[in-house]
């Protein structure tokens, strides 16, 4: 596509007065495409010899944390290459059309302007639908390492994507007066959606959540969500965060509906990090606790809006645009429009790019970090009309959480603002005791193995999920799966109590203290044992647990877990 048609687009994705694109508050990057051709030819990789192998078996050497290599660096041979954009770019990013990477072989590609890299194997290439991160700068170094036994090891590359300066863009308006964002602090829930410019954000059940419009892309067209995200430059024009906190999003794993205000929710999984092999649960450790019961006086919104107050240095947008800011407001109420089709509305300020954030719940003493729905829409005009977001009051959203991983789920967190039974990702149980008692009366063994998804807890802040209660379990069909979300989790009785959900920590976007839970768990009973057995169990009944760190041992269960959403078998 040329330049000029995606300005067109562009542009017309702001002001066009369609109500369904003019209500939809995107904020997409613009971008032109540039075809290339670089070819690194066929390539072979040294002869195995004795030497060789005998550094293969004794010896590692680390690229990156995600990749190991089996030969001592000097071993690969190298081949390199260079491209760049034909004009000043703020960034870009590859399309290759042709890659075999075999065994052992790898790529890095390196901007020239800030030394940032990206490192791609066999899978984390196909991971990324042969396309890379965001980098920073116009021109890039391509480097291909083949290794030893590798054979046929060929990469092409077809599009350099050239991302294009703001300067002097239309703005839309969705404010509720005056700009009231600041710019937040705790940047580890939220991320950045690009190239379709949304905010998206991790959920407690170890799923992320966007508006469902932002997710209606092109299968070809791979979503990025970016942490950490730093300031634009003083047009707004975007500036990429570190490779090593951007991560693709599986085009496959997105379950998604795109109607209306009340009906306009996402969920979807990443990929991994190329460079970490982490993903953003599993980096970030943070997360929004999920609720449909609570009906705040105010609410707040955190996300990546443009901003143009005050103007940028070419007079519209500034260093603020598109990156992560917050804002509280009046909450004037929750709509029915029938049971999947409801609505928050609100006096938050919000911009484009602000659609996907999620409406959490603001100024409910002893409530902290609670999702209660995803905005979508802009179109603020005080006092009678605000800004709109889907509720999980909405039946089809709450049903889709629930059985995202699987049918047969129960939620657990005890750090919700509700001491629930019911189980749902909404009104997850609070004791994980009460979890496996559903085992036990039937519910979800008998027809498949109850899994049981643990919410850890955020331990960014050096915490984590503690389930301090001796738990027991004498259900006799296909046992419990418990699968860990976001941070570590440790179960039983002898573990150290915490005083608090570290994510709850408080920055200057929330105040007071958490508020103590009733302790109703039994202290007598028996706790896990190493084994993961529980007396008079066997193998065939046993509850499968991890109570390991998600992010230290998800490689070594990858014989034992299920596959997420979105990944093959």
């Amino acid at each position: 596509m040329t330049k000029l048609a995606n300005t067109i687009i562009f542009i017309l994705l702001i002001v066009t007065g369609a109500q369904n694109l003019w209500s939809q508050s995107t904020a997409p990057a613009p971008f032109h495409s540039e075809s290339i051709s670089i070819d690194f030819g066929i390539n072979d990789g040294k002869v195995i010899n004795d030497f060789l192998n005998e550094y293969a078996d004794f010896n590692f050497y680390y690229k990156t944390v995600a990749h190991t290599l089996a030969f001592p660096p000097s071993e690969y041979v190298h081949v390199a290459k260079t491209v760049k954009a034909s004009e000043h770019a703020p960034w870009v990013r590859l399309r290759f059309v042709d890659v075999n990477l075999g065994g052992n072989s790898y790529l890095v590609i390196t901007s020239k302007e800030d030394g940032d890299k990206q490192f791609f194997n066999a899978q984390t290439i196909n991971e990324w639908q042969l396309q890379t991160a965001f980098f920073k700068g116009e021109e890039l170094d391509i480097e291909l390492f083949v290794a030893p036994g590798d054979k046929n090891i060929k990469v092409k590359i077809k599009e350099l994507i050239v991302g294009e300066y703001l300067g002097g863009q239309p703005i839309p308006y969705y404010l509720c007066g005056s700009d009231s964002r600041v710019a937040s602090s705790y940047p580890y829930v939220d991320g950045r959606i690009l190239p379709i410019g949304c905010t998206g954000w991790i959920g407690a059940g170890g799923f992320y959540m966007t508006a469902g419009h932002c997710l209606n892309v092109p299968s070809t067209d791979l979503q990025v969500i970016q942490f950490n995200v730093p300031n634009s430059l003083c047009d707004g024009t975007l500036v990429p965060c570190a490779i090593e906190d951007q991560y693709p999003i599986i085009y496959s794993s997105r379950v998604f509906q795109e109607t209306d205000p009340g009906d306009d929710w996402g969920i979807f999984n990443c990929s991994t990090n190329s460079n970490t092999g982490l993903r953003p649960t599993e980096a970030q450790r943070a997360y929004y606790h999920l609720s449909k019961n609570l009906n705040p006086a105010t609410i707040q919104i955190r996300g990546f809006g443009t901003d143009h107050t005050p103007s940028g240095c070419t007079g519209y947008y500034n260093f603020r645009s598109q990156t992560l800011q917050y804002s509280t407001g009046d909450n004037l109420g929750e709509y029915f429009n029938g049971s999947n089709d409801v609505y928050w509305e609100y006096l938050v300020d919000t911009q484009g790019g602000s659609s996907g954030s999620a409406v959490m719940s603001s100024g409910v003493s002893g409530v902290y970090r609670h999702a209660i729905g995803v905005h979508t829409d802009g179109g603020c005009n005080p006092p009678n009309t605000g800004n709109k977001g889907t509720s999980f009051e909405a039946d089809d959203t709450e049903a889709a959480m629930n059985s995202y991983w699987q049918s047969q789920a129960e939620y657990v967190d005890k750090y919700h603002h509700t001491s629930s039974t019911v189980g749902s990702a909404v009104l997850p149980h609070y004791s994980l005791q009460n979890a496996l008692d559903e085992a036990d009366a039937g519910h979800g063994p008998s027809v498949t193995s109850l899994e049981l998804i643990l919410i850890a807890g955020s331990n960014n802040g050096n915490g984590a999920g503690e389930y301090h209660e001796s738990i027991h379990y004498s259900g006799t069909t296909n046992g419990v799966y418990i699968r860990p979300t976001v941070g570590t989790i440790k179960i039983g009785p002898n573990i150290a109590k915490s005083n608090s959900n570290p994510s709850d920590k408080e920055d200057e976007e929330l105040d007071g203290p958490k508020k103590e839970k009733p302790k109703n768990i039994a202290e007598n009973h028996i706790a896990i044992p190493e084994s993961g057995l529980f007396p008079g169990q066997t193998e065939n009944n046993a509850v499968k647990t991890n109570t390991e760190s998600a992010e230290g041992n998800h490689k070594n269960m990858e014989s034992e877990k299920k596959p997420l959403p979105g990944e093959n078998k």
